[in-house]
């Protein structure tokens, strides 16, 4: 199918999947933290869909031999956008409503234009215009002590600063990995190798901090095991897998879409489910930075 022709309402419903699925994720995280520790439930979740995703590779035939400098690309992603983005992004989850959260995480395109930026790819004016009332937007949001969760106020800061290295992290992986070509792999060994990577980086840091050894499964409750089970399978593996299907059904502008969706799902969902606030500073900011995101992935063009 040529991706500017029409849709399909297979690519379509895979498309609102992507959605619901990546936008109820900063709510799954947001739940568990009342049973486990930050970072058990980010190793955990990205070791198991890991594997399974090395599994899929090997057994579905998609394993492609690597050069020594896309295994070194692609280990240092997984440090990148798991062991740093997901992890920074958990701990941040004790003290940041879940909608926030997904906000703030928005802003990877704008980091995304400062990166080529830097790297030598000069934006066009619109995209700079975005990226401005991006930050400014960024700038409100994190002035607000008053969005931090009920009691968690004097560590509000800190959660912001655990957000602020959880999405720089994550899109420095994501620019590197373009930066150095390396992203011509299947999805599933890709993703194999960056979850497993990074989910045994934050198991060692689990382990040596005792967060690990604190967690009793047998004193779980189902509620706690069925939302992981939904982060581990339907999150992860799901999540990237329709992800890696549209990637290739449709134009990329439209994939990207799920940038400026997903913080709109999550901050509704958080506010149903676990009556997070929706101020109107907290809804003004997050407006002005989806807008800004709509000005970037919008922009077909990066001038040279």
């Amino acid at each position: 199918m040529n991706k500017k022709e029409s849709i399909s309402l297979v690519t379509m419903l895979a498309l609102g999947g992507l959605y619901l699925i990546w936008g109820s994720t900063f709510l799954s995280v947001r739940i568990l933290l009342e049973f486990l520790p930050p970072l058990v439930i980010s190793f955990s979740r990205n070791l198991v869909a890991g594997l399974l995703f090395l599994v899929w590779s090997i057994l579905g035939g998609h394993w492609q031999k690597l050069s020594f400098q896309h295994w070194k690309v692609h280990l240092l992603a997984g440090i990148l956008l798991i062991t740093l983005g997901n992890g920074f992004m958990a701990l941040a989850g004790q003290t940041i409503p879940s909608g926030l959260s997904s906000v703030f995480m928005a802003v990877g395109p704008l980091l995304l234009i400062i990166f080529f930026w830097i790297s030598g790819r000069k934006p066009t004016n619109r995209k700079l215009l975005g990226t401005l009332i991006g930050f400014v937007g960024i700038i409100l949001l994190a002035s607000q002590k008053n969005l931090a969760i009920p009691g968690k106020e004097i560590d509000f800061y800190r959660g912001m600063g655990f957000l602020l290295i959880a999405v720089v992290a994550w899109n420095l992986g994501v620019f590197y990995i373009q930066f150095m070509k390396a992203n011509t792999y299947h999805f599933t060994q890709v993703c194999g190798i960056q979850m497993t990577t990074g989910g045994l980086i934050l198991l060692g840091i689990a382990l040596f901090r005792g967060d690990a050894q604190s967690v009793v499964i047998s004193e779980l409750p189902l509620k706690a095991i069925y939302v992981f089970i939904y982060l581990a399978l339907i999150g992860s593996m799901v999540g990237f897998g329709l992800f890696g299907y549209l990637s290739k059904a449709l134009d990329a502008t439209l994939v990207s879409t799920y940038t400026y969706v997903n913080p709109i799902i999550a901050l509704f969902l958080g506010n149903i489910i676990l009556g997070e606030s929706l101020s109107s500073i907290l809804l003004f900011a997050s407006s002005l930075i989806l807008s800004a995101v709509l000005l970037i992935t919008t922009e077909k063009t990066l001038s040279k």
